[in-house]
């Protein structure tokens, strides 16, 4: 009997110190009253309430089907909008049929983040120091090859599918959407430039991107469950010998108009030797997107899918 009472007076006083941990937040948010009890429901899940890692748009495809397996490791920080993040990021490129598909799936296996006092009550955070670590999302796209350029068309042309999963950590405070994304797209590719170990080529892409969203009626946030928004983006490649040179700009412009309209220029530089390749990519934020991202990493070529 007494082994009982001691655990129920225990449970007891865990329940009471964990809601004094949010009184902070109940007062500074108007809990429950703006949005109702589900806590949860608060944060808005729209790229510029979210951490640098919850929304990542893929790089823009260059339409000539890369026919090699390999992956690939980065470091990144990011650095803007009150939030300073550094994590992990994964990739690895899957070819299923030469020239014609291929499946890249990507992660975040960890990341560390810290933001400043105004920019965790903008984001209805819960965590009252403002910083934590936690892991982040895996996606994976699909890339189908239609037309091969100079046969049909006179550029090369395909489809893009890619998908957020929602294995991503810690919604409480703003790291992740603990919702799927889902993006479909037309991906166009024109050679410019084609010699011998020399290759030039212009890129774009026009699709269509939607998620779910926190219907809170507050300040920043949706009276609707969910957001659609027109994806589009243009590049240019340069191949040369052993180097690689890509710049893009892309974005999307969501309806809700709440901070749902990131945009950002990307440029990405890889020098390869055998089967070991260095590469270095730089991400500046634009509009509703206010991170600069710096990566650095490695990426490692293991066969070539044949015919």
């Amino acid at each position: 009997m007494r082994r009982a009472l001691a655990i129920f007076f225990v449970f007891i006083s865990f329940q009471v110190s964990g809601q004094g941990v949010l009184d902070w937040w109940d007062q500074l948010h108007n809990y429950p009253d703006a949005a109702g009890p589900d806590r949860s429901r608060y944060i808005n899940l729209s790229p510029g309430y979210l951490g640098p890692n919850a929304m990542i748009m893929p790089s823009l495809p260059n339409m000539t089907i890369d026919n090699e397996f390999w992956v690939q490791a980065l470091g990144q920080t990011h650095a803007g909008n009150g939030d300073k993040t550094q994590n992990f990021f994964l990739k690895g490129n899957f070819p299923l049929a030469r020239d014609r598909v291929m499946l890249y799936i990507t992660s975040v296996p960890y990341e560390t983040w810290e933001v400043t006092p105004e920019t965790r009550d903008e984001r209805r955070m819960m965590g009252l120091g403002g910083k934590g670590g936690n892991t982040g999302d895996v996606a994976y796209g699909v890339i189908f090859k239609v037309f091969r350029e100079k046969h049909w068309l006179p550029f090369n042309f395909g489809f893009r599918l890619h998908t957020k999963t929602t294995t991503g950590g810690n919604l409480t405070n703003a790291r992740s959407t603990d919702n799927s994304l889902y993006q479909w797209e037309g991906n166009f590719s024109k050679t410019m430039i084609e010699k011998e170990e020399e290759k030039l080529l212009l890129k774009a892409s026009l699709g269509f991107v939607t998620w779910q969203t926190n219907k809170n009626r507050l300040p920043g946030g949706s009276n609707h469950n969910q957001n659609d928004a027109p994806y589009y983006g243009f590049g240019v490649e340069y191949l040369n010998r052993s180097w690689l040179l890509s710049s893009d700009v892309v974005g999307y412009t969501g309806y809700l108009g709440n901070r749902d309209y990131p945009h950002f220029f990307r440029t990405q530089v890889q020098y390869r030797f055998n089967r070991l390749a260095l590469r270095t990519e730089y991400n500046y934020g634009l509009q509703s997107w206010d991170w600069n991202t710096f990566s650095l990493g490695v990426r490692y070529y293991i066969l070539e899918l044949l015919d």
